[in-house]
């Protein structure tokens, strides 16, 4: 596919934006963004693996089940005990 030529360069600021690092642990699940209508939000997540997966509530990670996704936050049961993961 042809580059339009009509197209401008990237500002700085957003390209430094884009870019950032993370102190996250990336040997664990990541918590990338939140995203949706509120009330049916859906998650981004950085598994172990260094894949990506969309989930939602009720979906499941390995053995854990998505119990709740907020703004900027997830719920995940696990071993019958719940906790949040947040964005980095």
């Amino acid at each position: 596919m042809a580059q339009n030529q009509d197209t401008t360069p990237t500002p700085a600021e957003v390209a430094q934006n884009a870019t950032q690092t993370t102190d996250a642990n990336l040997r664990s699940l990541v918590l990338l963004g939140t995203f949706g209508p509120e009330g049916d939000l859906t998650a981004l997540l950085r598994l172990t693996n260094g894949t990506t997966a969309r989930v939602r509530t009720g979906d499941r990670i390995g053995g854990d089940r998505i119990v709740a996704v907020d703004d900027g936050r997830l719920a995940l049961a696990e071993n019958g005990r719940m906790h949040w993961i947040e964005m980095p």
